[in-house]
């Protein structure tokens, strides 16, 4: 039994270890992750935990009732967090030194380690800076610094006057006005 908890612990660290690839600090520290249960599958290359997860190192940190990790060789591929009965996955990180935590949630998170992508599906939200991006399923680029939401769409018996005549849903953006400088307030 403490054989495979070591096994189960150490594929867990080996395969998450490029998860926070953000600052550059974050891959190096420490990475813990607390769940009520873990199942491994090292033929698939899984690690699934589940049961109020909890998972973090550096500023990473992760908060879903499932956490799946997939990797490929030595190498993460992709991390699958899930909400559960109205709680949604919670993702939070510093992405750039000197700035705010970036925070999101939704029903589903997945976030691809190589692609230093995060998309949420399912009443998300992203802030960032005090910007607040709100919709069905949103895509966080982390290098290239964008954002893509789309509201999906409605049932006929889900339109609304304010949904369009095609039922789509809307999104929702927050953009903070820009701070002025010290020369711009001597002005």
């Amino acid at each position: 039994m403490k054989n495979s908890a070591r096994a189960l612990f150490i594929l867990a660290v080996s395969s998450i270890s490029q998860l926070a690839l953000a600052l550059p600090d974050d891959w190096q520290q420490e990475m813990t992750i607390l769940s009520d249960r873990a199942e491994i599958d090292r033929k698939a290359g899984t690690v699934i935990y589940e049961g109020n997860v909890i998972l973090t190192q550096g500023t990473l940190r992760i908060e879903s009732e499932r956490l799946m990790i997939l990797r490929s060789g030595n190498t993460l591929e992709k991390a699958v967090a899930e909400g559960n009965n109205g709680k949604p996955a919670r993702y939070q990180q510093q992405v750039t030194a000197g700035k705010p935590m970036t925070r999101a949630h939704g029903d589903r998170i997945d976030y691809f380690a190589a692609r230093r992508q995060v998309t949420l599906t399912g009443d998300s939200q992203l802030e960032q800076d005090g910007n607040l991006f709100s919709g069905e399923h949103i895509v966080y680029d982390m290098d290239k610094e964008t954002v893509k939401a789309d509201g999906g769409t409605r049932s006929d018996s889900q339109a609304t006057p304010d949904s369009g005549s095609s039922g789509d849903r809307r999104i929702k953006v927050i953009i903070q006005p820009q701070q002025a400088t010290d020369e711009n307030a001597e002005s």
